[in-house]
């Protein structure tokens, strides 16, 4: 494909590529203008532990069942459900099957 000016095509955002362990293998795969896309791939079981970003960021469920808990609420993410999360607020995920996320940081 010709670049274009101003425009990013990104692919793989539902593109499986495990690890085995206790985390998830997490890619980027690319940083344009005002975001970065991070494609982060689960097994089940898998858990990404408290944390936050200094930034907005947005999360997509792209393939399987992802638990995502903000304080003592939980939303399962699955093909077509995402999340918003303001900068600074703590999060957590855990994979309930092998499953991909899309992660968009907002700058």
């Amino acid at each position: 494909m010709d670049k274009v000016p101003g425009l990013t095509v990104i692919d793989g955002l539902n593109s499986t590529n495990y690890q085995e362990g206790e985390t998830p293998r997490i890619e980027k795969l690319t940083a344009a203008t005002g975001s970065t896309v991070i494609r982060i791939s689960f097994t089940a079981g898998q858990e990404m532990k408290d944390h936050r970003s200094p930034f907005p960021i947005l999360v997509h469920g792209a393939v399987g069942e992802v638990e995502f808990t903000v304080a003592d609420h939980t939303v399962s993410l699955v093909p077509g459900t995402a999340v918003h999360v303001e900068g600074g607020v703590t999060h957590r995920l855990c994979a309930k099957q092998n499953s991909v996320v899309t992660l968009v940081i907002l700058r």
